[in-house]
């Protein structure tokens, strides 16, 4: 068996291997890393890891490639190109299956990440060095450099492309793959019956693929994030995330970014009522703002509550989620007052002029740096310079107000190096707290009880001194301090596999 062109081969038989590497190394890369991602849970450090082992891979694929034989090599890439046929079922059934066994997580599932991190990367960045280091002339070397590492390039940037613009069609996005495998197999193997085997592979990976990702899905959700009877009802990947909605018994449904849980059913009526109802009917705003919120379940209320209501989120596929599963987009689009703008929350209050009387922000915890730069004291710098006079900011603080080191404490510091007002509310109901802050809060905290969620447990109100007293030595989070991401982040990932 030989693995890619002969020396008399022609040129463009060998940029047609190279740009077909890369298109696959592209394409796979895309795939394999958003599924790891998810399955790791996307924190800030686990995006890092998974970065972290494609590079290594990818390097130990060039080192590979001028090191093994013809045949070593061709076997690589069929061995890999049979488990990438597999993905995403196999990883989904590997880890699904390994917290069956053990009853919890553990550090044999980064064997998986590993695994299929070198399946992704190796055998397909090991056809450069392997074609080009037969060409023994240093002139006829330079020029192959050029051509190759061009095509390989152009093919990288191809899969990579395609790839992401079929985020929303897992199928076909995986039938891509399939395709280019076949090819690089045909072009830089050049063996009949072994393009017939990999061709039939192919077809029965594509059939195959939409029942064995949806078992697959479902399993991860029912054993390693503990949903008995969990269904994944929609899945895709927009080029920011993964995001999924899941249902399980008792539970409802459920919005998955990257595998982490966002928000569910149970979790909406108390969320949107300190976040959007409580302050709007206080202040009763003339112009209110939300920045995420993607599921728009705020929208219909606050709108209501408003005369113009405008909602700012980056992510479209977030956004469809939320209109097919948690907020009906019909009759949204039937509200005059409302619009809602496609971009990046801070791009937006940057460009605007703009000014609010309510600024709702409903994102996620600051796990990743994206993220934790929508919790930063240059943030809620940028919302206080966007209100209006007697304008209040709301967040959620992601969690129960507590001690100085944890994140809740640390955003309320965030919000008092700006904010001359602050008050907290922790809502037990809600299971977490809320702030809002202001220049001079137009309410006072008899007020805010007053407008409790209907069934409150117990909500404390916290303020002045006595709030100053709960946070004392919470560092605020700053673009120059976001330690928080990476500490945190550490610690779950340790939790959850060591």
């Amino acid at each position: 068996m030989t693995f890619g062109p002969s020396p008399r081969s022609p040129a463009a038989r060998e940029a047609a291997t190279l740009l077909l590497a890369g298109l696959c190394f592209g394409a796979s890369q895309q795939l394999v890393v958003r599924e790891l991602v998810s399955l790791l849970y996307g924190e800030e450090v686990v995006l890092l890891l998974v970065s972290a082992a494609a590079l290594a891979a990818a390097s130990i694929g060039y080192g590979l490639g001028a090191r093994l034989s013809p045949r070593a090599l061709a076997r690589l890439l069929l061995a890999c190109g049979a488990l990438l046929l597999l993905s995403p079922a196999l990883p989904r059934f590997a880890v699904a299956g390994l917290c069956l066994l053990r009853g919890d997580s553990g550090p044999e599932l980064l064997i998986v990440l590993a695994l299929l991190a070198f399946a992704a990367a190796a055998p397909f960045t090991a056809v450069v060095p392997a074609l080009l280091d037969r060409h023994e002339q240093p002139d006829d070397r330079l020029a192959a450099l050029r051509r190759g590492y061009t095509a390989e390039l152009i093919g990288f940037g191809l899969g990579s492309a395609a790839a992401l613009a079929l985020g929303g069609a897992p199928g076909l996005r995986f039938a891509v793959l399939a395709a280019a495998l076949v090819a690089l197999v045909h072009v830089a193997l050049d063996r009949r019956v072994i393009t017939f085997a990999c061709t039939v592979a192919a077809a029965l990976a594509c059939a195959a693929h939409a029942p064995l990702s949806q078992l697959g899905a479902d399993l991860v959700y029912r054993h390693k994030h503990r949903l008995p009877g969990a269904q994944v009802l929609w899945s895709v990947d927009s080029p920011y995330q993964r995001v999924e909605v899941v249902t399980a018994p008792g539970r409802g449904r459920m919005l998955y970014l990257d595998g982490l849980r966002d928000l569910d059913d149970r979790d909406l009526g108390a969320l949107n009522h300190y976040l959007a109802r409580a302050p709007a009917t206080l202040v009763r705003p003339k112009d209110a703002l939300l920045v995420g919120n993607g599921t728009l379940s705020m929208v219909p209320e606050l709108s209501r509550l408003s005369d113009h209501l405008t909602t700012v989120e980056i992510d479209p596929a977030v956004v469809d989620a939320g209109a097919r599963f948690f907020t009906p987009g019909e009759p949204l689009a039937r509200l005059p007052n409302w619009r809602l703008i496609l971009a990046d929350g801070k791009q937006y209050l940057a460009a605007t002029d703009r000014r609010f009387d309510l600024i709702a922000v409903d994102v996620p915890s600051p796990l990743t740096l994206g993220e934790a730069y929508l919790h930063t004291r240059e943030f809620y710098a940028l919302c206080r310079a966007r209100l209006n006079p007697g304008g209040i900011l709301a967040i959620q603080l992601s969690g129960p107000l507590g001690a100085p080191t944890r994140t809740p404490a640390r955003l309320v510091a965030s919000l008092r190096a700006e904010f001359p007002a602050v008050v907290v509310a922790d809502s037990e109901t809600a299971e977490r707290a809320f702030a809002y802050a202001g220049d001079a809060l137009p309410f006072s905290l008899d007020a805010l009880r007053s407008v409790a969620v209907a069934g409150e447990r117990r909500l404390e109100l916290v303020s002045g001194p006595e709030l100053d007293r709960r946070i004392a030595g919470a560092a605020p989070l700053t673009l120059d301090d976001l330690d928080l991401v990476l500490r945190r982040g550490a610690e779950r990932l340790r939790e959850r596999y060591f």
